[in-house]
């Protein structure tokens, strides 16, 4: 089993931190600082409660005047940075936390601070206490950021107010309505940096789930204006696409599904143990005499523990089918064990998808 990421927060690295920030904190006191650290509970936390723990140990060593911790705070990143230290690593996100331990009180200093930071590291789930605290103004400055000079500020304008980031403070209102949120994603949709692109798609992914008209409108709106937001829209409606929505099919051109013949498809392994693949074979051929987008994706059939079936779609192929093309593809599907799924012993299956359409669906057994 791999080392849980939680154990990345060990002595050596506090005393680094602690060793590092001495020159800006005469009074910091190496030994004392790591106690504080690990006393308690420490090996009962989880990781987000780890980072919460550094914030807060770290925040006392600050003026309790928040206009003198902010820019000490802002020293202090710059500190690790002129170290040499790799503080877009995951370990230093405790620093972000500093701001909302400190400084939800303070609006202007705290935007300052974020702006500062998140050029070294992320601050997304830093700016959602602030969203809900000052949604107008807190949306108003990331559209400013959206036009930032530094990818880091750029991405964290859209980012910070994903409706469904993952880990973070949940932002329910923008599951109802995104408008704040398209202003940001307008001028970011031809980004020149993949790292914000990523985000855009992924802010789109999001507002496709609650939203899927307003997320078709901007795909439509977006698609073929620019390579970087066609990258976008395919990226961002990858939901939609998954699930076989007939307008997102339209909007990429992917044929009628009556253009295509669909045969010959077999399951190799009707019992397979955990820890084995089965693998499955089928034809698809083009019945036209022109050329033909298709997107090929199966669904696996996962048993649940409740005795009831969950679907999973996997991504197998994109491409344009020439006139009257044949193919025949395979394909292997592992049942290893992996951190984000536990698998149960039962019936199985295994379904093919043609441009959004689900064809037949073979049943194995999988024996754990």
């Amino acid at each position: 089993m791999p080392e849980p990421l939680k154990n990345v927060f060990t002595l050596e690295f506090v005393n680094l931190l602690s060793s590092t920030w001495k020159e800006l904190l005469p009074n910091l006191q190496k030994d004392q600082f790591a106690q504080k650290v690990f006393e308690g509970n420490w090996e009962q936390l989880a990781l987000k409660q780890r980072l919460t723990r550094l914030a807060q140990v770290t925040a006392q060593e600050l003026p309790n005047d928040y206009k003198k911790a902010a820019p000490l705070l802002r020293k202090l990143t710059s500190c690790l940075v002129d170290a040499n230290l790799n503080i877009s690593r995951f370990e230093y996100m405790f620093i972000p936390e500093i701001i909302i331990e400190l400084g939800l009180d303070n609006f202007n200093e705290s935007m300052k601070t974020i702006e500062h930071i998140t050029t070294y590291t992320t601050c997304e789930f830093a700016i959602r206490p602030f969203i809900l605290k000052y949604e107008a103004e807190t949306m108003q400055q990331m559209l400013k950021w959206s036009t930032h000079s530094h990818q880091n500020v750029r991405r964290l304008s859209s980012e910070g107010c994903r409706s469904r980031l993952p880990w973070a403070m949940a932002l329910p209102r923008f599951k109802k309505d995104a408008t704040l949120i398209v202003p940001i994603l307008e001028n970011l949709k031809a980004d020149n940096s993949l790292f914000v692109r990523k985000s855009v798609a992924n802010n789109l992914n999001d507002i496709s789930k609650d939203l899927p008209v307003l997320a078709l409108q901007l795909a439509h709106k977006w698609h073929g204006s620019h390579d970087h937001s066609n990258w976008i829209v395919k990226h961002g409606m990858r939901t939609l696409l998954k699930a076989g929505n007939p307008k997102t099919m339209s909007l990429f051109g992917y044929a009628d599904v009556n253009d295509l013949q669909f045969s010959n498809f077999q399951l190799n392994q009707k019992e397979i143990e955990f820890g084995e693949s089965v693998t499955f074979s089928f034809t698809i051929e083009n019945k036209t005499n022109k050329k033909v987008a298709v997107r090929l994706e199966y669904a696996v059939y996962l048993m649940k523990n409740n005795g009831r079936q969950t679907k999973k779609v996997f991504k197998l192929s994109e491409r344009n089918f020439q006139s009257n093309e044949k193919l025949q593809l395979s394909k292997s599907h592992a049942f290893k064990p992996i951190n984000t799924r536990k698998y149960y012993s039962g019936e199985h299956g295994i379904a093919i998808i043609v441009n959004g359409i689900e064809f037949e669906k073979h049943s194995f057994l999988l024996n754990m």
